[in-house]
């Protein structure tokens, strides 16, 4: 008999990810990273370059959190968003399900 026993969570592969936010600004970017690791949400980064044709030349980034903690990510940056605008600082929400399989 095999001392190695696969268990049925061995097979199934979660991805319950969001692309929850995109944004331009590295300093934005920052404080939106500081206020998710303080709040103890989870996430990760995509980069996206800007295309050969495209007016805006930046690269933006997409934060993609976990769909359980969705809402607490939105209250934590809640203070950014309300004078991001006024100050040219723009946060777009996406809120769809990550497609790609990073693992």
């Amino acid at each position: 008999m095999s001392e190695y026993m696969e268990t049925a969570y061995q097979k199934v592969k979660v991805h319950n990810e969001v692309e929850w936010c995109e944004v331009a600004d590295p300093e934005l970017k920052s404080e939106i990273e500081k206020l998710l690791l303080k709040n103890r949400i989870s996430y990760f980064i995509t980069w996206v370059k800007p295309g050969l044709f495209s007016p805006d030349k930046r690269e933006k980034c997409i934060f993609c959190v976990n769909a359980l903690q969705k809402e607490a990510a939105e209250e934590a940056v809640r203070p950014l968003c309300e004078g991001a605008e006024e100050n040219g600082r723009e946060i777009r929400f996406i809120n769809k399900k990550v497609e790609k399989t990073y693992y």
